[in-house]
């Protein structure tokens, strides 16, 4: 790893500068690193934000904003010691909850689960209510990576909650987007003309670094039902799940493929299982419904977990009872036509603890975990499926010498796009990241496996096969950091629009340069 590059004095005795030792940790995802960044940095407030990065820009040093640190792309990890890394956990408040414009306006630090948590008492939620790992997962990370989670069959993915953003370009310029009349501090709408603040969505921090957000509220719903099925084959999940988007009544559904649930699933801890247990209790309507949820987990155990190679899970919420249960119902009789029906624990589970702990970070027998994905055109979904379960078995040899594992979860993304999203697994050493990230109690009941390099190859070779192989089938991807092929295949008119609003923005091309491609 590169040395880190002196600091200008403008920047070097900040007191939201971090310490020396903590530049590798930050300049590290799940994945992996690269350069150790010449200082990290932790603002409070967008004053605060404004002079580090108008510093680091004078001097010509690359910025690079993490939000929660969860992603895999190198979305926010520097290849240059001629960079700063700027920490967003700092700015971290709710600025304001607004019940009449239904609203909320954070700082980009907030996580999902802070959110969630402080709209409970108002009965408000976001539509989108935040990604599996929103204990940790920032909304401002998030939005600048796009995603999928709770809430996005019914309301659609990250970006389509945003109302409008505050931008901090590196010349110290704040652009707002959104803004309506005369009182920009007033009400904000996002289709006031040109949409502005989608230009910030998914951009990977390339184009702007997020100050303010604006998110769309919902009353929460108080009702809530789930299912599960298990289906003989891929076809036939992929079927159901098309089916059921096609109809846009569930609140979040998911598939997963044998590995996965006998796998990460399946594997629980026991204090993990506990906090289940209570959340499915506190989640529950009454004392009898929660009583029964959790006779029913008992019951099944895990074996309904391994009764088939594909399944896939399903949460409907419903503003009475009667209204979840009838979107189940009309689920249920897409699923039943197709597969067979099984014990709910798992959408149970999810639906209880929204947010769980980071343990996903690594398998669950403490192996290195890296996820891929793609957002496929459900007509061509049958086609990649055939493609990537060929070349898997083709490399099942010298997976199992090597010690790598893999396995794939699934979800409609509306009517027309699947999201096939395999994690590869394999033995090996950890990183600070890992040691730093999960809770120490877990790792400490996790095996520790030897340095495996032949590995850890194999996984980087079938993680580039595998996005070729979704590119071939016309893939998009979320998250596109510096690891998917944006600029591959691009239409030349939006592509060299998108540079000319780069130049624009970022003349120098110091945010998050290598970011998009461009």
């Amino acid at each position: 790893m590169a040395a880190a590059a002196p600091l200008p004095a403008a920047l070097a005795d900040l007191p939201s500068r971090l310490p020396e030792q903590d530049a590798r940790f930050y300049a590290s995802d799940v994945y992996r690193s690269f350069a150790t960044p010449g200082a990290v940095f932790r603002p409070t407030s967008t004053d605060e934000l404004t002079r580090i990065v108008t510093a680091a820009a004078s001097a010509g040093l690359a910025i690079h904003v993490r939000g929660g640190g969860v992603s895999y792309t190198d979305a926010h990890v520097p290849k240059s010691a001629q960079s700063i890394v700027i920490d967003s956990s700092g700015m971290n408040r709710i600025l304001r909850i607004d019940r009449k414009d239904m609203t909320a306006t954070v700082e980009p630090g907030v996580t999902w689960e802070q959110l969630h948590r402080e709209l409970e008492p108002h009965g408000l939620k976001v539509p989108f209510v935040g990604t599996f790992s929103g204990l940790a997962a920032s909304v401002g990370g998030t939005l600048s990576q796009n995603a999928n989670g709770h809430g996005s069959n019914a309301n659609g993915i990250s970006a389509e909650s945003v109302v409008a953003l505050d931008i901090l370009t590196p010349d110290g310029r704040i652009v707002r987007t959104g803004t309506t009349g005369d009182a920009s501090e007033g009400g904000r709408f996002r289709n006031f003309g040109p949409d502005l603040a989608g230009l910030f969505l998914g951009d990977s921090g390339a184009l702007g670094i997020k100050t303010a957000i604006t998110l769309k509220l919902l009353e929460r719903k108080p009702a809530r039902e789930t299912a599960s099925f298990a289906f003989p084959g891929f076809a036939a999940l992929h079927r159901c799940m098309s089916s059921v988007a096609a109809m846009k009544i569930e609140e979040k559904s998911f598939g997963l493929d044998l590995a996965l649930s006998q796998g990460q699933i399946a594997k629980q801890d026991t204090g993990t299982m506990m906090a289940v247990a209570k959340g499915v209790w506190r989640s529950s309507p009454n004392a009898v419904a929660g009583l029964r949820s959790l006779v029913r987990m008992a019951a099944a155990g895990k074996r309904v977990l391994a009764s088939a190679p594909y399944a896939a899970h399903f949460i409907a919420d419903g503003h009475t009872q009667v209204e979840a249960r009838a979107k189940i119902d009309a689920i249920r009789k897409v699923a039943l036509d197709l597969g067979r029906e099984i014990a709910n624990s798992v959408p149970t589970v999810v639906a209880a603890i929204p947010f769980q702990p980071l343990h996903n970070m690594l398998g669950p027998a403490g192996e290195r975990w890296v996820p891929l994905h793609g957002l496929i055109p459900h007509s061509r979904v049958e086609a990649f499926h055939a493609a990537f379960i060929g070349y898997v078995e083709a490399k099942r040899a010298e997976m199992e010498r090597k010690s790598v594992t893999i396995g794939a979860m699934f979800s409609s993304i509306g009517a027309g796009i699947f999201l096939y999203e395999p994690a590869l697994y394999w033995t090996d050493t950890l990183d600070e990241y890992h040691e730093r990230m999960m809770d120490k109690d877990y790792l400490a009941g996790l095996p520790r496996y030897p340095a495996n390099p032949q590995g850890a190859a194999l996984v980087e070779e079938m993680r580039t096969h595998i996005i070729d192989l979704m590119h071939a089938h016309g893939a998009a991807h979320f998250q596109v950091g510096k690891l998917y092929p944006y600029t591959r295949g691009r239409d030349p008119g939006a592509l060299g629009l998108l540079r000319a609003i780069k130049a624009e923005l970022d003349p120098n091309n110091l945010l998050n340069p290598g970011a998009l491609g461009i």
